[in-house]
């Protein structure tokens, strides 16, 4: 087989290919031996197709990297370089495969691309391959919804969760970000809907991206706007139908929170709280704050500019989420938008109140074209952004080059309440961070089919 014949077949066409005479044999029941002693993925094996669980080995002079060995106890590791931390060498050989990285995440990158080649390639030449992604952060975001409100959307129960979960791993991706509308099973009892999912659900949700599929889960929760945390097309509102004494906590309409209000900060603080506790103190929190279009808790709150209220609040948060050393992360489209928000939007100025550690996530559902002044108008401010495309396929490449070609910070690839449908669009996604080239759409179907 030639190396562009096996190209035509791979989701994702790694950096570096090099081939050699002969097929691997595949055998389930081979030995496996790593150094990562410390991290458990015996799930991943399994989707390899071994039986085994990996042994703790150490490798005779090798420094700074992680291997996992598979077929065979002793190897001769050369030194290497590795560009980044994501970089991973595997080398397959008859009976034997071998991956090699700075990380253990790397390593892990690795093994998830034999999974998936695995199932593209069927005959699995044996070759050398060295590859990583050309942007660093790549996540897809998805929504927990009430599956009783009455409106037109797709399934979004634990179980498809994971689907998307397994599917974002295998695709290339290292971030999933979940959103909860009224979904996550605080302790306060009305700030979430009865039906709500249980503790035990979502711990199970966490542990399967972290300890299985070694995927890092980001909570999501709109801590500004939309508090009513239920699709605005539904008219229902998770705290005040269930508790309309705390009214006060909310503008008038309930549709953000009043955030002057001593009590609706110490609210949403045990919301952060217990997000940050059932996540295992992640990376990242997404806190939304799109669409915000009023702020104060009383009269005379309501006579202080709404940008100034606004500024106020997200600092307030980021600083919040500082402290536990979480990363904030909003859309920025009430801050500045050059193409969806049509409707209220801060003073430009607005910007410059807020502290520059915010990672600012900006988002058309369109196509941004070939130039994007959203991202240069807040990395020229100093923000990172991050850059979320929906269902349109020519917006996706085009936010992928631009990201690539500025070096911001990465991509969100959102799903909303169309997950199933959007399923091509997360594994295409995938495929253009990770190498900037578009798969066949034959090639993204049969991932689809086989992994989600």
């Amino acid at each position: 087989m030639k190396k562009h014949e096996i190209f035509k077949k791979m989701l994702i066409e790694p950096k570096e290919l090099q081939l050699k005479e002969g097929l691997y044999k595949h055998n389930k029941s081979a030995e496996i031996y790593t150094n990562a002693d410390e991290t458990d993925f015996s799930y991943l094996l399994e989707l390899a197709g071994f039986e085994g669980k990996a042994q703790v080995k150490v490798f005779d002079g090798v420094k700074e990297t992680y291997i996992l060995s598979i077929g065979k106890a002793d190897v001769e590791v050369k030194e290497f370089e590795f560009s980044n931390d994501e970089e991973y060498y595997m080398e397959i050989t008859e009976e034997d495969i071998l991956i090699v990285a700075k990380t253990v995440d790397g390593m892990l990158l690795g093994l998830k691309a034999f999974i998936r080649m695995s199932e593209e390639l069927g005959e699995m030449p044996q070759m050398i391959i060295k590859d990583w992604p050309d942007i660093g952060f790549r996540a897809v975001h998805t929504c927990v919804f009430r599956p009783d409100d009455g409106s037109d959307k797709e399934e979004s129960h634990p179980d498809y969760i994971k689907k998307m979960m397994r599917t974002a791993a295998l695709a290339g991706y290292n971030h999933i970000f979940i959103e909860f509308w009224g979904m996550f099973p605080y302790s306060l009892p009305y700030a979430h809907w009865p039906n709500a999912y249980s503790k035990e659900e979502i711990k199970d949700l966490i542990s399967y991206a972290i300890d299985k599929l070694h995927i890092t889960p980001i909570p999501a929760q709109n801590l500004t706007s939309h508090a009513g945390w239920s699709r605005i097309i539904t008219r229902q509102h998770t705290v005040l139908d269930q508790r309309p004494d705390l009214a006060d906590m909310y503008i008038p309409g309930g549709w953000c929170f009043a955030t002057e209000n001593p009590k609706t900060q110490q609210f949403i603080m045990q919301l952060i709280d217990e997000l940050v506790e059932m996540f295992r103190n992640p990376p990242y929190l997404h806190c939304c704050c799109d669409k915000a279009f009023g702020f104060g808790s009383t009269e005379e709150d309501r006579r202080t500019s709404a940008d100034v209220l606004f500024a106020k609040h997200v600092s307030f948060l980021n600083a919040y989420l500082s402290q536990k050393n979480v990363k904030m992360v909003m859309w920025a489209d009430m801050l500045y938008c050059s193409m969806d928000a049509l409707y209220w939007k801060c003073q430009e100025s607005t910007i410059d109140l807020l502290p520059k550690n915010i990672l600012l996530n900006i988002w058309t559902h369109d196509n941004p074209g070939k130039k994007w002044l959203d991202a240069e108008y807040f990395e020229e401010k100093g923000f990172e952004t991050v850059y979320s495309p929906f269902l349109n396929e020519a917006g996706t490449q085009n936010m992928v080059a631009i990201c690539k070609e500025r070096g911001s910070h990465g991509i969100i690839q959102t799903t909303w309440h169309r997950p199933q449908t959007a399923v091509s669009n997360v594994i295409l996604s995938g495929a253009l961070q990770w190498c900037g080239k578009r798969p066949a759409e034959e090639l993204v179907g049969n991932f689809s089919k086989k992994w989600y």
